[in-house]
């Protein structure tokens, strides 16, 4: 489930995790070599599918020496405590905001089972703590030695709170998370991904303004793969988003139920493929990244300035 076609650097392999059985959703990036890491191991339901596709790149979960994680929000960081429960050895590094909810994910898992529902165990699995003695807490302006490697780690608020950023210099790659949305292998459309509880357009900016001056050679996308043209892809992504933001507001301010302004921005977001992208792509785009929460994520963003 390894496939080199993707142009990453020596010594870097994507796992496709096939989430809920469907290709190029979820990835998880393998850093090879001296004590081999992964970036973001997707949720415990696809465990299976990360043990397949690191055996074809020569390794089991015994040989990782650590798991790097771009934030907590489930679908990329939901596997981490049952990797841990099995192979205690692991070193997990995590933004210090989010660490806490690794440790005791019960405040996590609450919100989002009011998001999801009975959908929770189909969609991730299991949400296991992470022992605090495993965790290394990182905040932005580290360097961290992984698998042979100098990281540099930068705080990337507006996505969540608790978001890093990671650029190998050696190479110009940039592990971004969620930071620059989504893109399917193959097409350009970039859609945002702006779910609750803690979007910040702001920070967001702030973070894209210091991710591009950081002139990254290439961007290494959970949602999903490498990314070749980071400036075009961050420049569409910011105008697509701008106009999400845009289109929640006037919505809120309109008092549209919340059905109909979801729908709103779902056709939005239709519009904006256009006819390069076919069902299946369709399909792995909102599955990456529903539309539907991103329209919640942007309401919440809006009524909490609102407020002030």
């Amino acid at each position: 489930m390894t496939d080199n076609r993707y142009g990453l650097p020596e010594n870097i392999a994507l796992v496709d995790d096939y989430h809920l059985g469907r290709p190029q959703v979820v990835g998880t990036y393998v850093l090879l070599g001296e004590n081999p890491v992964i970036v973001d191991p997707g949720p415990a339901s696809v465990l299976p599918n990360l043990e397949t596709g690191l055996r074809q790149v020569g390794l089991e979960f015994s040989d990782l020496h650590g798991i790097v994680l771009s934030h907590i929000h489930l679908d990329h960081a939901g596997a981490t405590g049952s990797l841990v429960r099995y192979f205690p050895h692991l070193k997990v590094y995590v933004h210090h905001r989010g660490a806490p909810h690794l440790i005791a994910p019960d405040k996590l898992l609450r919100s989002a089972t009011r998001i999801y529902g009975g959908q929770m165990d189909y969609l991730w699995g299991e949400f296991l703590p992470v022992p605090v003695d495993a965790v290394v807490t990182l905040g932005g302006g580290e360097t961290i030695r992984v698998a042979g490697r100098t990281l540099r780690v930068f705080d990337a608020p507006g996505h969540a709170s608790h978001h890093l950023i990671y650029l190998d210099e050696a190479t110009g790659a940039a592990w971004v998370g969620d930071t620059t949305g989504l893109r399917m292998p193959g097409y350009t459309y970039v859609r945002p991904a702006t779910p609750p509880p803690d979007i910040d357009l702001e920070a967001w900016r702030r973070t894209l303004d210091m991710l591009l001056a950081l002139n990254p050679r290439m961007l290494l996308l959970t949602h999903f793969g490498p990314v070749h043209d980071p400036e075009r892809h961050i420049a569409e992504m910011w105008e697509h988003m701008m106009h999400w933001a845009e289109t929640v507001r006037a919505s809120l301010e309109r008092g549209d139920d919340e059905t109909t302004a979801a729908a709103q921005l779902a056709a939005l977001a239709d519009a904006e493929m256009g006819a390069e992208a076919n069902e299946d792509v369709r399909l792995r785009y909102a599955q990456a990244g529903a539309v539907e929460m991103s329209w919640h994520g942007l309401a919440r963003y809006w009524r909490k300035k609102m407020e002030t």
